[in-house]
């Protein structure tokens, strides 16, 4: 190129915070103050030397190995982001500028400052058209794209920022040159892809982000195998949050009555001033969770992700006694507490998720197994579609149990309006539920999740 395009020092800070929340995006932890301390150094190296650059910004932003690999990944993509990183080919407008080209540019109404920068990528420079490019991005607040949808305003907002509305006209009329068609297309593909480039910097680092929240707002059981790993952390986080959020309810909800005779008393020495406050608190027994989960085949995709999200609760509710049945009933409380969680669901759904489905049978042999310990204080968690294949469903035991637990919750992978339809026999267990909800979707089962640790604590 023929000259260096000059960037502002605000510019230079702009790109800089939009380059921490790339990295932020792909999971590097970036504080504020290594934002600064970044800054910092970039006062003293400048930015005209590329290698000292992304060196002076490794220093101050990447700490880990993993991070400094992710670093280079994500400095490598968010650099090499910039529009018409691409020259045009030669061969398509020749070694000298079409007459009629020009003069079609110079009669458009597109800005001057974009007719100034096409006229020199015509002439062999992409650098000016290049950086009002990302002017015209900052203008129209690209770095707040948040979804696929969006993308497709964006690059509209673009184009017209740009001036193209012009350039399509004339770069479709087939009686034009040749030379004017290629131009169009070239300029509207580089604007395009800078804008997947941007989508991939501040929304979806991976490019998988997209199809796995598409994923995650529909069924679970139509999820491929390929997302289950990433869908495994999203659980992971959501139960993570969960506990987050409980454990702060724990700690401002626990604070009891205050008893006036232990406070006196330990406010003896401060002349009847009262420091040291001293409460009193109930002492509450823990509630056991007892889940009677459903893995035969027609639910097992479903059944895997509650299973692990129960799993991943075990900090805020300590005691689940977790069985799972298709034709015969197993308990795998041990299996889960021994075992990494996928391991323990791979051999849970080896181990008893062939055979027909038997309700009946699954009811009364956790009758038989739990009878001692189930209260007036357990939850009782029951996973399925509630269909017999018209054996004996069990129903008068089933009421039994229920009368002996504190709540009782039925979550069914079917949609309402087959409860009553062939072998289900949903329409006749819910009476006996304290809650009877479908469950589909991931967010189902953390809304289930969220009602279950609040009403168990």
């Amino acid at each position: 190129m023929n000259s260096t395009p000059h960037y502002s020092a605000i510019e230079i800070v702009l790109t800089l915070s939009l380059f921490v929340r790339a990295l932020r995006n792909a999971e590097v932890r970036v504080s504020p103050a290594e934002t600064l301390d970044a800054m910092s150094i970039l006062e003293l190296t400048g930015v005209r030397d590329p290698g000292l650059f992304k060196t002076a910004l490794a220093m101050s932003l990447a700490k880990t190995p993993e991070e400094k690999l992710t670093f280079d990944e994500t400095f490598d993509r968010f650099f090499g982001s910039f529009a018409f990183q691409t020259p045009p080919k030669k061969s398509m407008l020749g070694s000298t500028v079409p007459h009629e080209l020009v003069e079609s540019i110079r009669t458009g109404d597109s800005p001057n400052t974009f007719e100034g920068a096409l006229m020199t990528l015509l002439e062999g420079r992409r650098d000016l058209l290049s950086l009002e490019v990302q002017r015209a991005s900052a203008a129209s607040r690209i770095y707040d794209i948040r979804s696929l949808r969006e993308k497709r305003d964006y690059l509209r907002q673009l184009s017209a920022y740009m001036g193209l509305n012009e350039l399509s006209q004339i770069g479709t009329d087939d009686s034009r040159s040749p030379e004017l068609r290629y131009l169009n297309s070239y300029v509207r593909d580089e604007l395009k892809n800078y804008v997947d480039a941007q989508y991939q910097n501040h929304v979806d680092a991976t490019g998988k982000r997209a199809i796995l929240e598409s994923a995650l707002r529909g069924q679970l059981h139509h999820i491929p195998y390929e997302y289950h790993a990433a869908i495994r952390e999203v659980i992971h986080k959501l139960a993570d949050r969960l506990m987050k959020n409980h454990r702060k309810r724990s700690v401002s909800g626990t604070r009891g009555r205050l008893d006036i005779k232990r406070t006196l008393r330990s406010n003896v020495a401060y002349d009847a001033n009262l420091f040291d406050l001293r409460w009193r608190r109930k002492q509450r027994k823990t509630a056991s969770v007892f889940v009677l989960c459903d893995v035969s085949n027609s639910v097992s995709q479903i059944a895997r992700f509650l299973l692990l999200f129960l799993y991943e609760l075990v900090d805020i509710l300590p005691r689940i006694r977790a069985f799972v049945f298709s034709s015969a009933l197993g308990e795998v409380t041990e299996i889960f507490g021994n075992h990494p969680s996928e391991r323990a669901i791979e051999e849970t759904l080896f181990h008893w998720g062939k055979g027909n489905t038997d309700y009946g049978r699954a009811i009364r042999d956790f009758r038989a197994t739990c009878s001692t310990q189930v209260d007036h204080r357990s939850t009782l968690i029951v996973f399925g579609d509630a269909r017999s294949n018209y054996y004996e469903p069990g129903v008068k035991v089933f009421r039994e149990l229920t009368r002996r637990v504190k709540q009782v919750y039925w979550l069914n992978p079917e949609e309402k309006h087959l409860w009553r339809e062939g072998d289900s026999e949903m329409y006749r267990f819910a009476p006996y539920c304290t809650r009877v909800a479908m469950c589909r979707k991931l967010s189902d089962i953390e809304r289930f999740a969220d009602r279950l640790i609040a009403n168990t604590r």
